[in-house]
């Protein structure tokens, strides 16, 4: 993968000041438990190959990102903040910069690369819910046949759910919208916790899954 970055020339929007703050309260955070979770099931680079690639759907602060290319992988990420993509760039090494493509873009306007992993780390609910079957068709595509999507879902029990511009899901939506995955891990998570913001009702389902056809 080519060493690259796109960005539109009049991409900015007002968010840009909230991202900025929102990844200085998670600066430094710890890899997601469910990317550590996944790490098992990833295939493994192998010396003299070509890289693995992976895809970062949302990829924010970059901390997924940054943990795949000292593992050796060729990281495609992509999130509609500049500030994030930015601040990612600014962290990853020399060594390691060859291996990054980034594209700051909102999901509906992405073309993504075939990838033997799709990671989307709390971002796809974050898609309008009149975009989404066509933003998981995209997603879905760039998976290899046995490739592996990594992502959360939010469940209608989540204090967000209601919003009119972000996307939940019942259970047996998913059980649907995974039939051409085989799974890994499927945990539903539907308890009191906390976000940047405070308090917060989070009701998530998280996915490990290989695709099989």
């Amino acid at each position: 993968m080519r060493h690259n970055h796109v960005m539109p020339d009049d991409w900015q929007s007002a968010a840009e000041i909230e991202w900025e703050d929102f990844y200085r309260a998670v600066e430094g955070r710890e890899l997601r438990p469910l990317f550590v979770d996944a790490i098992q099931y990833l295939p493994t680079a192998t010396a003299g190959e070509p890289p693995l690639t992976a895809v970062d759907l949302g990829c924010g602060d970059g901390a997924e990102t940054l943990e795949l290319l000292r593992r050796g992988w060729a990281v495609f990420a992509v999130d509609s903040s500049n500030a994030g993509i930015a601040r990612l760039r600014r962290s990853v090494s020399p060594v390691d910069l060859p291996r990054l493509t980034t594209l700051v873009a909102p999901f509906t306007e992405m073309s993504l690369p075939l990838a033997d992993l799709v990671y989307a780390g709390l971002s796809l609910p974050f898609c309008d819910p009149r975009d989404f079957d066509a933003v998981w068709e995209t997603v879905a595509s760039a998976v290899r046949p046995n490739g592996f999507f990594v992502g959360h879902f939010f469940g209608p029990h989540d204090t967000w759910a209601g919003k009119p511009d972000m996307t939940f899901h019942e259970r047996e939506d998913l059980e649907a919208l995974l039939s051409g995955f085989e799974i890994s891990q499927f945990r539903e998570q539907d308890e009191d916790g906390a976000s940047v913001g405070g308090p917060k009702h989070w009701h998530v389902f998280h996915v490990i899954a290989r695709k099989v056809t």
